[in-house]
């Protein structure tokens, strides 16, 4: 999460920990919000690496608020990570792939 912090930051973006959950076994959704399009991204295994994955795609941001609070009134140990800034920086940060 550190290194991720640090990507985000250095290159002038907003990171914040909207929800902290298991500090070893809470799977991770990022948030990425573009203006009032938001975008979710959780990990996966692809090709036997771990990768950030859309889930959803791209939506209005409170239909992705209303996504994450459904996943973490399941999931106690749930993170949730809210990055502010142009989608353009999404592969350079997150390089993810789709689902």
């Amino acid at each position: 999460m550190a290194a991720l912090q640090r990507r985000v930051e250095a290159a002038g973006l907003m990171f914040t920990v909207l929800r902290r959950g298991h500090e070893e076994g809470g799977l991770i959704f990022i948030k990425w919000v573009d203006g009032r399009e938001a975008t979710l991204f959780t990990e996966a295994t692809v090709n036997d690496a771990r990768r950030w994955v859309v889930r959803g795609g791209t939506a209005p941001e409170f239909e992705i608020n209303e996504r994450v609070a459904k996943d973490e009134s399941f999931d106690p140990d749930l993170w949730v990570v809210e990055i502010l800034g142009s989608s353009a920086h999404v592969a350079a940060i997150l390089d993810p792939v789709s689902d």
